[in-house]
């Protein structure tokens, strides 16, 4: 056997993110069906981390172990015809038998779309919000999101207790907004990320941008005090995962 390193790409809308579940669509499922078709035995994948019911990637990246014979043009061309059309496996390669996708991973970069008018072409993709934000306001919230805070104000909490998060802070090394004409982008990197983590700092951003919540409170909620309010929640169609890097 021989371990595979994996790029996956995916529109995440008719999907239940991507832990496999039993009966929803998820990418997880898909990506282990297919290859489990490919090579005619059971096949277990492991992603670097979760995304949500609705979130994007095109650099999604997960590892498996797959019978040594297999070369890296077999497996794509094989992903190509046995996945569904809205993903795929854009790259493959064999790494040492060490390698995990998600405890070697150093960061991850993710990016949040809104549009500030309804496209078609991209409605999948863009967060549309008709109403004019502050730039000078979402900047400043973006500059003060970089270094390490306590980010639980931002997490969605689990239901079950054991898979509660060991710690919520995070290091944050990039987080900017630029345009690109009626399209406004967000750009974080970080070591980690919490569930929601990312959408709820958009939606906070935003609310700020709006006037409808101070920036004294958006620091407050990055201190980790518990508050009766936390971050509000962008819709997970703008997000998408870009890259990991190891």
């Amino acid at each position: 056997m021989e371990r595979w390193k994996l790029t996956i790409q995916f529109d995440g809308s008719e999907f239940y993110g991507w832990q496999r579940q039993n009966r929803e669509r998820t990418i997880q499922g898909e990506l282990e069906a297919a290859l489990t078709t490919f090579v005619r035995q059971s096949v277990t994948v492991t992603g670097q981390g979760r995304t949500d019911r609705g979130v994007h990637a095109s650099g999604q990246v997960a590892h498996t172990d797959l019978p040594a014979e297999i070369d890296k043009i077999q497996l794509l061309a094989a992903m190509k015809g046995l996945l569904p059309g809205d993903m795929a496996v854009t790259d493959a390669d064999v790494v040492d038998d060490n390698f995990h996708a998600r405890f070697d991973a150093r960061s991850r970069i993710y990016r949040y779309y809104i549009s500030a008018k309804p496209s078609p072409l991209y409605r999948h993709m863009n967060w549309v919000c008709l109403e004019n934000p502050d730039m000078d306001h979402l900047r400043e919230c973006a500059r003060i999101v970089c270094g390490e805070h306590d980010f639980r104000n931002f997490a969605k909490e689990s239901k079950k207790k054991q898979n509660q998060y060991k710690t919520t802070s995070c290091t944050i090394n990039q987080s900017f907004w630029q345009t690109d004409g009626h399209r406004l982008i967000y750009s974080i990197e970080g070591n980690r990320f919490l569930r929601h983590m990312v959408r709820r700092l958009v939606g906070s951003m935003f609310l700020v941008a709006l006037g409808k919540l101070e920036i004294e409170d958006f620091k407050t909620l990055l201190t980790g005090k518990k508050v009766q309010h936390k971050g509000h929640a962008a819709p997970s169609k703008g997000l998408v995962l870009e890259k990991v890097n190891y």
